[in-house]
């Protein structure tokens, strides 16, 4: 029974220091949307629902919202995970705009189900949503004490205040000893920003850390909202639960980069804390400690005045003696007590350490979830490379930024125009070769005309020189007779008539057709063809190239680099951001695993107290068996109650100072209702335990806010 109540408060404990801690953490949020008006689930419903889904579903919620967090647009990543490589799958969702992101599987739709043909396959789909956040996030400036707005601020100077509010919007009512408590669903809010050294100076954070390195300093802060009034200590002094982060610094030219959010609610499940009747046993166990104390104080102040009376009444010393013995009785039991509650004190250190452990393995669950979104929003960037027309880019965390600048390179400075006017080259290239075989078949018809004109001119010649000769002339004699004025034109009227009869008939034309098929064969013609298609095209392109219209988009396009540049620039600027946050992230789980080493430390601390109460158990039992036989030897002890009686004045000292640095405080953490407490911390469990997620159905999902740069 004492493990089992060991290791349930040690549970307690891990879980009220997790509460309480502001350093520099980061976080999954998981949350449930069913539908506005849909009664909550119970947990036969949950126990039913896990028993019959075999596709869970991995989900990413990205909220983008302005400079004071309010939302502008929520985009949802869902992963629906097919371990069984079913070729349907079903799920429930009210996503709007849906669409695969990563294959080509199709679904469709009936209401808020949604079936994928998934053929044995995951599937990566993205949409939309408008319903209502589970956390909603406002931020806050002032400067030098007065509220301003973010468009106010930036540039400003002087004293500025950030204030990050976190609103939990999920709750239910709950039985906790007898009567309805107002629950909400616990939710770890983890915010981080990036500031410039030389404009942010002597920062300081409410509720969070800052790493500094040099140039710049990234600031994470934590919250819980909701989580001190579900546990009933809201007002309470002994424990403060975060609920806003507060930046305050000296600013010169403000002007700060995007904020980014992450809300979780995963470090609160699976708590199932059931004391029983051990909750009666606990208290017990803490009055006795009290009363153990008590007593060994209350004796060792005994011891030390019975010693003081026995130096001043020596003529007394036989009553001394015994007043001593029952001191030295009540410090024995006192000692026995207080060795038996150290050793519970210790083993409480040991389950401790373990917790730290487990916290410190699920860092690694933490990083690769940053991770995961660090890879998204490279995903978005890659997505919008290719959009503007730059595609074949694959960024990576370690190479985004040396891809981004040889980019803005290729395209910035002296090589903006020159990629203006080949990119308008290439358009206009483009655009005549897309009409070659039209510009050809124009070249190929004005060749033939002009080889049918020489066919025609050939044939005609042939035709005149057998129609002289049927006249006894040549075309020699036939030009020398029309010179010398002996071929009048009657003659020669004749004898173009007859040629004109000769070329109609149906032999000369056929010899006609042959001659210019065979000269259209021929590879000269082809050349000429050839050649003057590719004059044609290379002067319409120059043409084209130089036209008032083309040199005008050459412009534009310049100028639309220009722009391209400067969106680059700023798509850079933001991942380093968050590159930033992601680095600080890393920094902060090694902490972590610094939290654990030294929980091993104070065990080992512990241990040796354990080790030291049980000395003093054993010596004040000597002590006791001591004085039982100081009767029996009166003159050697007289000699030596000087020296005892200085020592126990040290004892009585010691045993107080133990009482208040020690005991007292055991018992403090035990005050009020343990068994409320209990409840309300199941309570809390339970609430978490049931999220589901943000467009519905089980399965896991991660919230990331998002805040504009200013």
């Amino acid at each position: 029974m004492k493990q089992s109540l060991i290791k349930k408060l040690s549970y307690i404990t891990v879980c009220t220091m997790l509460a309480g801690a502001v350093g520099a953490t980061a976080a999954y949020a998981v949350n449930e949307n069913t539908g506005a008006g849909e009664a909550p689930k119970t947990e036969e419903t949950v126990e039913s629902e896990k028993e019959e889904e075999t596709v869970t579903k991995d989900e990413t919620v990205y909220v983008l919202a302005d400079a004071n967090g309010a939302r502008k647009k929520t985009i949802v990543s869902d992963h629906l995970k097919n371990p069984d490589g079913s070729g349907i799958i079903s799920e429930v969702s009210d996503l709007r705009d849906v669409r695969n992101v990563n294959g080509d599987e199709t679904f469709t739709e009936s209401g808020d189900e949604r079936t994928w043909a998934a053929n044995g396959n995951d599937i990566y789909y993205q949409g939309t949503s408008n319903d209502s956040l589970p956390v909603d996030i406002a931020v806050k400036y002032t400067l030098d004490g007065r509220e301003i707005s973010p468009a106010e601020l930036a540039g400003k100077s002087g004293r500025v205040t950030i204030r990050f509010d976190y609103t939990n919007n999920e709750s239910e009512e709950k039985m906790i000893n007898g009567g309805n408590e107002k629950i909400y669903v616990p939710f770890a809010a983890v915010t981080g920003m990036m500031l410039d050294n030389e404009k942010f100076r002597n920062i300081e954070v409410t509720n969070g850390k800052t790493v500094n390195d040099g140039t710049r300093t990234v600031v994470i802060g934590t919250a819980f909202p909701g989580l001190a009034e579900s546990l009933g200590i809201a007002d309470s002094e002994k424990i403060e639960i975060p609920s806003y982060v507060e930046v305050t610094a000296d600013v010169t030219d403000f002007g700060l980069a995007n904020t980014f959010t992450m809300i979780t609610n995963e470090v609160f499940n699976d708590i199932d804390i059931d004391l029983g009747d051990e909750t009666a046993d606990i208290t017990a166990d803490i009055d006795r400690l009290g009363d153990a104390m008590k007593q060994i104080m209350d004796g060792a102040d005994a011891l030390h005045g019975g010693l003081t009376e026995l130096l001043e009444k020596s003529g007394e010393l036989s009553a001394g003696v015994g007043q001593l013995n029952d001191g030295a009785a009540m410090l024995s039991d006192g000692a026995a007590s207080a060795n038996s509650g150290a050793a519970q004190l210790y083993d409480g250190s040991v389950k401790l350490s373990a917790g730290l452990d487990t916290l410190t393995a699920s860092s690694a669950e933490l990083t690769a979830g940053s991770e995961q979104v660090f890879n998204s929003l490279l995903d978005m960037a890659d997505a919008q490379l290719a959009a503007a027309g730059m595609d074949g880019y694959k960024l990576t965390i370690d190479n985004y930024s040396e891809t981004l600048d040889k980019i803005i390179a290729s395209i910035g400075g002296d090589n903006t125009a020159a990629f203006a006017e080949k990119t308008a080259k290439e358009q206009v290239t483009a655009a005549v070769e897309a009409k070659r075989d039209l510009i050809e078949a124009e070249v190929t018809k004005g060749v033939a005309a002009q080889v049918q004109e020489k066919v025609n001119e050939g044939v005609k010649a042939k035709v005149l020189e057998a129609v002289l000769a049927s006249q006894g002339l040549t075309p020699d004699t036939y030009e020398q007779g029309i010179a010398a004025g002996m071929i009048d034109e009657a003659a020669q009227t004749a004898i173009s008539g007859a040629v004109d009869a000769q070329m109609q008939t149906d032999e000369v034309k056929s010899q006609a057709a042959a001659a210019l098929e065979q000269q259209l064969a021929s590879e000269e013609v082809k050349a000429i063809i050839a050649q003057t298609t590719e004059a044609k095209i290379a002067g319409l392109i120059e043409e084209n190239y130089n036209s008032e219209e083309v040199q005008a988009q050459i412009a534009e396009g310049a100028k639309a680099a220009e722009e391209g540049i400067a969106k680059l620039e700023t798509l850079k600027a933001q991942l380093d951001g968050y590159n930033t946050f992601y680095t600080g992230l890393l920094r902060y789980t090694d902490g972590v695993a610094s939290a654990a080493d030294g929980a091993k430390q104070i065990k080992g601390g512990l241990g040796e107290l354990s080790d030291g109460t049980k000395q003093l158990a054993d010596g004040a039992k000597q002590l006791a068996d001591g004085t039982s036989e100081l009767s029996a030897n009166m003159p050697a002890l007289i000699d030596g109650v000087t020296q005892l009686a200085d020592g126990s004045g040290e004892l009585s000292d010691g045993c107080v100072k133990f009482n208040d640095e020690g005991i007292s405080k055991i018992i403090s953490l035990a005050e009020g209702d343990l068994g409320t407490m209990l409840d309300r911390f199941n309570a809390v469990s339970e609430l978490s335990d049931r999220y589901g997620t943000f467009s519905g159905g089980s399965g896991s999902v991660k919230f990331i806010y998002r805040t504009e740069e200013i």
